[in-house]
């Protein structure tokens, strides 16, 4: 045969080395079965570990590290007799225990759509500290020396008084800007 011919064999062979959807799925749906049973009051402790431990034999092709580490912790507190089954709680969180950019309540059907992240929107300053009306930034009157001794020597480059220090404007600018925040 060709050499095209194994190359081709070999990039699909690649591609069809993983977990197919069916199996996974199987996976998901036995563990969830695991999981009812260990919710259910009235299910003996011996179904619930034997579920686990042919889940963790069968099942685990595929599935998340997280599953299959819950899976053996369950079947272990199963076999050393441990009584306590996991609790699920449908109990209403308080609105400090919801994320902080929910400030609106949630929503109390499926239907309903989703409540917005943003309620407030603050324009481009989003996120900065207020100021007072008065409020200058820090150094400003050091800066505006600055900005009026460059506007002085650039004046007098273009009227032409002092063209040898014209190329000395921008660096005395700067460093004049880099004292103020010294």
């Amino acid at each position: 045969m060709p050499r095209g011919v194994y190359a081709l064999a070999l990039l699909g062979s690649a591609f069809a080395c993983g977990p197919s959807l069916t199996s996974v799925h199987e996976g998901t749906v036995r563990f969830e079965h695991c999981n009812r049973l260990d919710l259910d009051q009235r299910v003996v402790d011996g179904e619930c570990r034997q579920c686990w431990q042919k889940w963790l034999a069968e099942s685990t092709y595929g599935q998340p590290r997280d599953r299959i580490d819950y899976a053996r912790r369950r079947a272990r507190a199963l076999s050393n007799g441990n009584p306590a089954r996991p609790v699920l709680t449908f109990d209403e969180r308080s609105s400090e225990d919801r994320q902080f950019y929910l400030v609106v309540p949630g929503p109390t059907s499926v239907h309903a759509p989703p409540p917005p992240i943003a309620t407030v929107w603050h324009g481009a300053d989003a996120g900065a500290p207020e100021k007072a009306a008065g409020d200058l930034p820090p150094s400003s009157s050091c800066a505006e020396a600055c900005r009026t001794t460059w506007g002085a020597c650039n004046k007098a480059c273009s009227s032409g008084k002092a063209a040898s220090n014209c190329s000395k404007c921008g660096t005395d600018y700067s460093t004049c800007m880099k004292s103020c925040f010294d």
